[in-house]
């Protein structure tokens, strides 16, 4: 690492780097009050610039710039939780992507293309921001997760009257697939494994409401005429 020598240097920074903490001399005046505050590294695009806005001796604030001296971007040090969290270029806090859904309705991919079904309402993970909607359906219900914020499925959990569970993920372009069944027992307790009538297509339980017929059709070619369509709008109704 090689600090950018620009200013006189008026004492040491402590800098905090994934979890270790480093010491080096402030070479910078960022603010042009007449005293270093920030210790300039040089980087093959430009420098990063970590900066003790409040005199303690500790980086607090860091700028990515770049050859031309753009902010292009800037994190906080979070003293509780050790961890720089981003912020835009201006300093102002930057939005999680769920922040930007409003209650808008969360997006399914499925293999007669993109459903709707409703708003997150259930924070699963406990981050304080909801990402499931419970979805009622016949003999049951549904929960659908989007679970990296970005107004998509990517998980969903079908609970029938009798405790029956069956989880699946999306796993590609209109495709989900089947990861765990299994069942609640009398006490409520969770058993993986234990679904007494298992699956036998992937994806049709997802979209069908009704009891999934025998031999099960598959969802890639068309019914033939009376068959049942394991994409059918019944789930979405």
């Amino acid at each position: 690492m090689y600090v950018e020598d620009t200013g006189s240097g008026d004492g040491d920074i402590r800098i905090n780097v994934d979890g270790a903490e480093y010491t080096a001399e402030a070479n910078h005046d960022l603010d042009q009050n007449g005293v270093d505050e920030t210790v300039a590294v040089l980087t093959d695009d430009g420098y990063l610039a970590y900066t003790d806005s409040d005199s303690d001796g500790a980086a607090d604030v860091m700028r990515t710039v770049d050859e031309q001296g753009n902010v292009v971007e800037r994190a906080r040090f979070d003293e509780v939780s050790g961890e720089w969290v981003p912020e835009q270029p201006d300093g102002s806090p930057r939005q999680d992507p769920r922040d930007d859904a409003g209650g808008q309705a969360m997006v399914v991919d499925t293999p007669r293309g993109d459903r709707e079904v409703g708003p997150p309402t259930e924070d699963t993970n406990n981050d304080g921001r909801p990402d499931t909607a419970v979805v009622d359906t016949d003999g049951g219900q549904m929960l659908v997760t989007d679970v990296n914020g970005d107004g998509a499925a990517d998980q969903m959990v079908r609970i029938n009257d009798s405790g029956e569970v069956t989880v699946a993920k999306h796993t590609g372009d209109g495709e989900w697939t089947v990861v765990d069944q299994g069942s609640f027992d009398g006490s409520g307790q969770y058993a993986s494994g234990q679904t007494k009538s298992p699956v036998t297509g992937a994806e049709d339980w997802l979209w069908e409401s009704g009891e999934q017929a025998d031999p099960a059709p598959s969802p890639h070619r068309t019914p033939d005429p009376g068959e049942t369509d394991p994409a059918s709008d019944a789930f979405w109704g």
